[in-house]
């Protein structure tokens, strides 16, 4: 069982992006050549997930061919947490801590709400957070108090595609985005036509 990234963003009603608040992440099972577009499809596919989810709803959301899933929780006064893991880390457990990192991000940072664009903060926490909660078996010790079936029953199982528009494809939607530098779009679309390994979304 594998966490890739932990972030914490915050839906931005006037311009729709959310706005990337913080952020620690594990690639170490990654080459160290190809890192760098891990990074930039994990920032894709965070903000995307973000994006799509509504405030009030959690969701675990496919990555699509690779054996990760972004599980999301948009709280109504519009902060995101985000956990990317892999398919067999427990999913009560993933919910449970992003709980208790956003709890800790509001506690750390009162004024988030004013926050208008990306930071790249990797609060202590959150990085004591990604080490300890690798374990899940040993942290959900810890987490069985925090969380409640009720809960569970909340969640969403979704995969990327059921989340993009009607007519939207995640072609389109990289090609437009930001978050991907162009040698990013095209090592997928050369991975996406070669039908090799890399299939990543």
């Amino acid at each position: 069982m594998k966490i890739l990234a932990i972030a914490v963003m915050r839906q931005d009603a006037e311009t729709k992006e959310p706005v990337a608040l913080a952020r620690v992440e594990d690639l170490s099972c990654f080459s160290y050549f190809t890192r760098g577009t891990i990074r930039e499809h994990l920032s894709f596919a965070l903000r995307t997930v973000a994006s799509r989810t509504k405030p009030g709803f959690r969701q675990t959301v496919g990555l699509k061919d690779i054996e990760f899933v972004c599980h999301v929780h948009v709280r109504s006064n519009n902060i995101v947490g985000l956990v990317v893991a892999d398919e067999e880390y427990p999913v009560r457990v993933a919910f449970s801590m992003i709980t208790d990192i956003v709890n800790k991000y509001i506690q750390a940072v009162p004024k988030w709400q004013e926050i208008k664009t990306d930071q790249k903060a990797e609060p202590e926490f959150m990085k004591e957070a990604l080490e300890k909660y690798q374990n899940p078996k040993e942290a959900d010790k810890v987490l069985k108090i925090q969380q409640t079936v009720d809960e569970i029953k909340s969640i969403m199982h979704k995969n990327i595609d059921d989340i993009l528009k009607r007519g939207e494809t995640l072609d389109a939607l990289m090609e437009k985005s930001n978050d991907l530098s162009s040698t990013s779009v095209a090592f997928f679309k050369t991975a996406k036509k070669q039908n090799q390994c890399c299939k990543a979304y």
